[in-house]
């Protein structure tokens, strides 16, 4: 038994919404189609097959992988990316995540149009990209990017910049103010996939983190405040902690609105997990 399909492999990234999609399309070119007979198709004998990797309580099989291609005559390159895409979803680390990410970004490179752009990705995996927005809104900015470079901490490549600057205007985060020859933010929110945004926060906050351990030799401590502290509590106050955190969040939010010129960019981190496990009633 094998069948053809409709959706391109290439617009997704969860395997799962691809197969899901692909029941349903089948199913809509044969009212017989049932979920049996996609479980045959992946040579899998559960009649719920699908439900389950839906529902995310199975993990599809290499075995599966390759019968599903077979049967639903995905080409070789197709194949690859499929096998490419459920390797990201089974990733058990981040930094594992990530690569299988950079290898989903190179194979849909030159295949058709698809929903993601790399740019995107771009903007949320490095950490300076929000220091230049800051930075290219100062009313001391000349208007070049070498201005910006020489002021990071660390420095990063002036093209680098230029290309943070491009990727800013593009998505509509700031805009020329032809009236003041400068750059002005906006209030424009980028959307993108919630798998794409997960992986590239990841990698952003390892790295805001990672410059902030080495913030304490690159600083004196006039420059900077780095502390933690560690309390017990009982675990029905948790929801109250995280909204006197976010409180704090927005107020440091309205302060920063509330100045009016820009001229040096701050990080602001706090931390908050758990050191011990959930307590076990015996």
């Amino acid at each position: 038994m094998s069948g053809t399909i409709k959706n391109s492999i290439y617009s997704y990234i969860d395997y799962r919404h691809f197969l899901i999609d692909t029941y349903e399309s089948m199913k809509n070119a044969d009212d017989s189609f049932s979920y049996r007979m996609m479980a045959k198709l992946a040579g899998s004998s559960s009649p719920n097959f699908l439900q389950l990797l839906r529902d995310r309580k199975l993990n599809i099989s290499d075995s599966a992988v390759s019968s599903l291609s077979r049967n639903l005559k995905l080409n070789r390159k197709e194949e690859e990316y499929f096998e490419i895409i459920v390797k990201f979803d089974h990733s058990k680390t981040s930094e594992e995540k990530d690569r299988y990410f950079q290898r989903i970004l190179r194979t849909r490179h030159n295949s058709v149009s698809c929903e993601l752009r790399e740019e995107q990705y771009e903007y949320f995996s490095h950490w300076y990209m929000p220091a230049v927005r800051e930075l290219v809104t100062c009313e001391s900015y000349p208007g070049d990017p070498s201005w910006i470079a020489c002021r990071l901490i660390p420095q990063v490549s002036e093209s680098k910049i230029r290309k943070a600057v491009q990727l800013l205007e593009s998505f509509g985060l700031i805009r020329r103010d032809n009236e003041k020859s400068r750059w002005v933010q906006t209030d424009h929110v980028i959307s993108t996939p919630s798998e794409v945004l997960s992986v590239a926060l990841a990698r952003y906050t390892r790295d805001i983190f990672q410059l902030g351990t080495e913030s304490v030799d690159r600083f004196e401590s006039s420059e900077r405040d780095l502390r933690g502290i560690t309390i017990g509590i009982p675990e029905s106050a948790f929801p109250e902690l995280k909204e006197r955190m976010e409180a704090f969040w927005r107020e440091l939010m309205a302060f920063g609105r509330a100045q009016g010129k820009v001229d040096r960019v701050y990080q602001i981190n706090l931390q908050l997990f758990p050191l011990s496990g959930k307590r076990i009633d015996k």
